[in-house]
């Protein structure tokens, strides 16, 4: 902690907002906001939902602040960035992360932490979170994208599999599929499906590169992307600049 009486003051980055949530089971989130500067387009922005707002959020909104202002040499065209949180205040993150990113137990028979709310988070997603979104801003709701690492990029794919029409565009970072492996049906070149190349516990870097192939027999495969020399806690960082690309439709 800093001195107080130092010259040192709290930063915050211009044009972010956040605002609390509360589902009507009185689970608490906190959705923050990251906007273009400059008029948006007729329709609204695309718009990118970051699923761990707490890890990705300020990386991802800077990362589309800076590259945005030269879409044509780095394909990222200017979009809003939506963080969802967890409220820590609520009890622990990860027990949260596990019950609102999976659809069915977890396979692991010593595994304790809850699981098998997903749906009830769509439905937060849905109904509040997005239409919040929408009231503070103008956001094309044809042009909407979901992220998520881990846990969250298990999510992606589940959520994909079960309500194609939510999103337009799908990026899934290092999905737990050790967890559950979701159906192909739905897979296309509308998912960006992404990994590290050191992810090899739970042997994850394999079951991503054979759900990936399996999803490519109708010629429209997900675009498939590994981050060199990262690990599974740094490939969501490496890969924000394919994500955005992806996001915002290059």
């Amino acid at each position: 902690m800093l001195d107080p009486t130092s010259p040192w003051t709290p930063f915050q980055p211009q044009r972010q907002w956040m605002r609390p949530l509360e589902t009507p089971a009185g689970r608490r989130h906190g959705l923050a906001l990251s906007l273009h500067d400059g008029p948006p387009p007729p329709d609204g922005w695309p718009s990118l939902v970051v699923l761990d707002g707490h890890r990705l959020f300020q990386a991802v909104a800077a990362a589309a602040s800076a590259l945005a202002t030269r879409p044509e040499k780095t394909g990222v065209r200017p979009l809003a960035v939506i963080g969802v949180f967890h409220d820590e205040t609520q009890g622990s993150i990860e027990d949260a992360r596990a019950l609102d990113f999976t659809d069915a137990p977890c396979p692991e028979p010593d595994w304790t932490r809850p699981s098998g709310g997903a749906e009830a988070f769509r439905r937060f997603l849905v109904e509040q979170a997005w239409p919040a979104a929408t009231h503070a801003a103008p956001l094309d709701g044809d042009r909407r994208a979901l992220l998520g690492h881990s846990l969250g990029g298990l999510f992606v794919l589940e959520t994909l599999e079960r309500r194609p029409d939510l999103f337009a565009r799908w990026i899934s970072l290092s999905p737990s599929l050790w967890w559950r492996t979701p159906a192909v049906d739905n897979a296309d070149d509308r998912l960006l499906l992404g990994y590290g190349e050191g992810e090899t516990g739970r042997d994850m870097r394999g079951r991503i590169e054979a759900w990936a192939a399996e999803a490519g027999g109708d010629g429209h495969a997900p675009r498939l992307r590994m981050a060199a020399g990262a690990d599974h806690g740094s490939a969501p960082f490496a890969l924000i600049p394919e994500a955005l690309r992806h996001a915002s439709g290059a």
